[in-house]
């Protein structure tokens, strides 16, 4: 069985799959990652193109020896990726053809879940797995197991958990965003969210004080013990530092390469660069596994708006955040300067926990760490980094649907023109992380060509409308209507810090006995 041990070295015995998704994070404040990898030869991914999302999922967790029958993982991952996408494919590959001077880009869809971003490719699979852990811990008589999943979030993250964990037993979930840091539509998924096991608080301040806030929590013992003994629960996460977030977002990048090789966009063996919109740096650390694994990815391309510190970081080696200002963009997701998962690719790249820990020591107490030469070329033997402003990012929307009749959100834009500028010989898969009709005012700039918060007149729910009749039958219009009519049952707003969001926790624990 294939166990997992910490980034930063002070886990003193590895743990096996069941333990570190619900821990989530680990001992001292490092993050879970596998003592190996397993392989996946060609001849098997080329036969995934052959299975349906669900079974290629299945294939590639079996191969992680997750401790659970193999039948057993086969019905988990045909609950989790069925009927609940509105896509028989799941996670879509689209080929867009409109520059003929560059070749042809793929687009890998990962919006087709029932919130519309990519963040559904994995929580309506680790909740559960998250559950079926839970369940044998109980079966064990292990009654302390009973887990709140604390999370925080920039959008994406907080609809999706939601959605995965809303009434699953032995479960609670609290999710806190930046006050006015997300879209209205996503706020309004979030504060409308039907289930009697969760609860919403907007945080004053940005993702990153949200993000602190949140891991300030973790770190208090204290309060760890008062949650013990007053309510019976410990704390987890659903944000990608939990492993179990971040295993399915390695499969859709083998899924993706199966079906270019079925559809003939590929031979098998050829490389195919990929760029992915990032901030916290999950998606595209799934992409780095995959390569690792046997994915025969060739750049990986991470694509930032104007928080451009992984670019930054690519080029120089220096992750600067004390001279920042956290900058509020068209692609909300991204705006995040504290990339919680830089920590696994450094410890990758390293296997080294102890330059880890200190790397992020010097991050939380100096906001500046630098890593050594040899270090730096690891990592741009695998990645480089570009970035892209509002304005570029908006252009880029109109360009793209003036061309070829694509409609992109704003995340997927900032890939886009990044890609563009990136395109080598091998093809470019880029990595389209939401839905339109979650940033429906940014995508109206775009398409009418107006600057940056210049106003529209219209509420975000009107102009899903409009655009609805350029997109004529959007699945995600639909979501959008539908969320529209629900009544708002979370209106808490904090402080950030981990005091006042404890508070709140007690407060609406108490309410709950």
């Amino acid at each position: 069985m294939i166990k997992y041990y910490d980034t930063r070295s002070n886990l003193s015995e590895p743990l096996p799959f069941r333990e570190v998704v619900l821990q989530g994070i680990a001992p001292g404040g490092g993050l879970f990652v596998p003592e190996s990898l397993p392989a996946i030869g060609p001849a098997e991914i080329r036969d995934l193109g052959d299975m349906p999302y669900w079974e290629r999922a299945a294939f590639i967790y079996q191969r992680f020896e997750l401790g659970l029958p193999e039948e057993r993982i086969r019905e988990i991952c045909r609950r989790a990726y069925g009927d609940n996408f509105n896509d028989e494919d799941v996670a879509v590959v689209r080929e867009v053809d409109g520059w003929s001077d560059a070749g042809p880009f793929f687009f890998l869809e990962l919006w087709h879940g029932p919130t519309l971003a990519f963040k559904d490719m994995a929580l309506q699979c680790m909740p559960l797995f998250f559950s079926e852990a839970l369940e044998n811990a109980h079966a064990e008589g292990r009654q302390e197991t009973d887990k709140l999943i604390l999370v925080a979030t920039s959008g994406d993250t907080g609809v999706a958990a939601l959605n995965g964990y809303a009434d699953r037993p032995h479960v609670k979930i609290m999710v806190c965003y930046p006050s006015g840091g997300v879209s209205a539509v996503q706020e309004r998924q979030m504060t409308t969210q039907a289930g009697g096991n969760l609860t919403v608080v907007a945080v004053e301040g940005d993702f990153d004080a949200c993000q602190r806030s949140v891991k300030a929590v973790f770190a208090d013992q204290a309060f760890a013990a008062r949650l013990a003994g007053d309510f019976g629960l410990s704390l987890s996460s659903a944000n990608s530092i939990n492993w179990g977030r971040l295993l399915p977002q390695i499969v859709y990048y083998f899924s993706a390469y199966a079906d270019m090789v079925k559809r003939e966009a590929l031979q098998m063996g050829d490389r195919l660069d990929i760029c992915v919109p990032s901030g916290n740096f999950g998606d595209i650390l799934g992409a780095y596994y995959a390569k690792l694994m046997g994915l025969p990815a060739g750049r990986l391309v991470c694509a930032s708006n104007t928080n451009n510190i992984l670019s930054d970081f690519f080029a120089t080696g220096v992750y600067d955040i004390s001279s920042r200002c956290l900058v509020k963009t068209a692609s909300p997701s991204m705006d995040i300067l504290i990339s919680s998962n830089l920590e696994r690719l450094l410890f990758a790249v390293t296997r080294d926990g102890e330059r880890v820990r200190g790397w992020m020591k010097d991050l939380a107490e100096k906001g500046v760490f630098r890593v050594d030469d040899a270090t730096l070329a690891a990592l741009r033997r695998d990645f480089s980094g570009d970035w892209v402003g509002t304005d570029v990012c908006l252009k880029a929307i109109g360009d793209v649907f003036e061309q070829d009749g694509y409609l992109m959100d704003p995340h997927t834009a900032v890939a886009w023109e990044v890609a563009r500028r990136h395109k080598g010989e091998a093809p470019m898969l880029i990595v389209s992380t939401a839905h339109w009709s979650k940033f429906p005012a940014d995508v109206i700039r775009g398409l009418r060509g107006l600057a940056p918060e210049a106003p529209l007149g219209e509420d975000e729910f009107e102009l899903v409308a409009d655009l609805d009749r350029l997109d004529p039958g959007s699945v995600g219009a639909a979501v959008v209507r539908s969320i529209q009519g629900r009544p708002v049952r979370f209106d808490k707003q904090v402080p950030a810090g981990a005091e006042p969001l404890e508070s709140a926790i007690r407060e609406w624990l108490s309410a709950q006995v």
